[in-house]
């Protein structure tokens, strides 16, 4: 194994999506958007867009009339509202929202506007800036943010770490940082932070556990410390599979089953020993150090760690999925919002 190879380089974008974008766009995903939004045809690029949006499941593909009659079918047709396409029933002339059923239903903004915020939460863009530029409302653009945020931080929780044969790491931030080089950042604090390492996944597959009550240090204090273990060793149970080998660094109290750190070195050379106690936790560092940004000094400590907690599962989220991760979150969006029922009685 190479001293860097179950590490990230770079999330650095490479491509700028078509103009008119405030951010960089990773090139999957700019091409996937692209898709959507590119009208080669004669029809306007609001039907176009439907029809895409059914063909990816986001938008039911039928709908069943609200009147239930004998001669009610719902079809779309053209209409002067903001999606430019509604349900109509040609029986008893009811319609409907095209977007009914859907993420998009109630949202104040066109289906086209939430595709393009949609895109700026997956490139970690800032949400004032995006809503500024497509002229949408901060409050949609939060709800837009805070549904995604929800979906993903319940996915990213059904990740387990290790297996058999497994080695799992296990540090702390920033201990393991201000041991290196003191904290000279104007953060009035930072979070002490779980970190959890597998290392047989390339690139690297964390956990980021904001612990409870980072007030307490880790001292000579046995209550304290005490405290701290039970909570690592709770987090241990929930993430890293049975059978797996749990390895502790020097700034992680030794918990019940696990091995330290130094009982590993012994295994390994000299390059290894210095990849597992330093290289392997770059990417997770860096995120820990960014989930900060998350913290107000106006919120509550449990509420700030919340907010660092939160930053942090979804920060996982887009490291695993990358330039994958716009079709991954509409593939989300439209299973967990998408009511296909009239699809499944034809």
């Amino acid at each position: 194994m190479e001293a860097d190879s179950t590490t990230y380089e770079s999330n650095a974008k490479t491509e700028v999506s078509k103009p008119g974008l405030p951010f960089n766009t990773c090139p999957g995903n700019g091409q996937l958007y692209n898709d959507f939004i590119n009208n080669d045809s004669d029809q306007r690029l609001e039907w176009k867009l439907v029809e895409r949006l059914q063909a990816f499941g986001l938008l039911p593909k039928q709908f069943k009339c609200i009147s239930n009659k004998p001669d009610c079918k719902v079809v779309c047709k053209t209409a002067r509202v903001i999606d430019r396409v509604q349900w109509v029933c040609e029986g008893c002339g009811k319609r409907q929202p095209i977007r009914t059923g859907s993420f998009f239903f109630r949202l104040q903004c066109s289906i086209l506007q939430a595709l393009q915020i949609i895109l700026a939460w997956c490139e970690d863009a800032d949400l004032v800036v995006a809503a500024e530029h497509f002229g949408i409302k901060p409050r949609v653009a939060t709800l837009i943010y805070d549904r995604l945020d929800e979906l993903v931080v319940k996915e990213q929780n059904k990740r387990k770490l290790g297996g058999e044969n497994s080695v799992v790491l296990a540090e702390m931030y920033p201990d393991c940082v201000n041991r290196l080089s003191p904290d000279t950042t104007d953060q009035p604090h930072a979070h002490r932070i779980l970190m959890l390492a597998d290392t047989n996944h390339i690139p690297t597959s964390y956990w980021l556990h904001v612990i409870k009550d980072d007030s307490k240090k880790i001292s000579g204090d046995d209550s304290d410390n005490q405290v701290l273990k039970l909570e690592i060793e709770e987090v241990v149970r929930n993430v890293v599979t049975p059978n797996s080998l749990v390895v502790t660094g020097n700034n992680v109290p030794l918990i019940e089953g696990a091995s330290s750190i130094q009982q590993l070195f012994q295994h390994c050379d000299v390059d290894m020993q210095h990849f597992l106690s330093t290289r392997i936790w770059r990417q997770a560092v860096s995120l820990c150090c960014a989930s900060r940004s998350a913290c107000s000094n106006t919120l509550a400590a449990a509420a700030c760690g919340a907010a660092a907690q939160r930053y942090l599962t979804t920060a996982l989220y887009r490291l695993r999925f990358n330039d994958g991760l716009y079709r991954r979150i509409l593939e989300l969006v439209a299973a967990d919002y998408t009511d296909n029922s009239c699809d499944n009685d034809s």
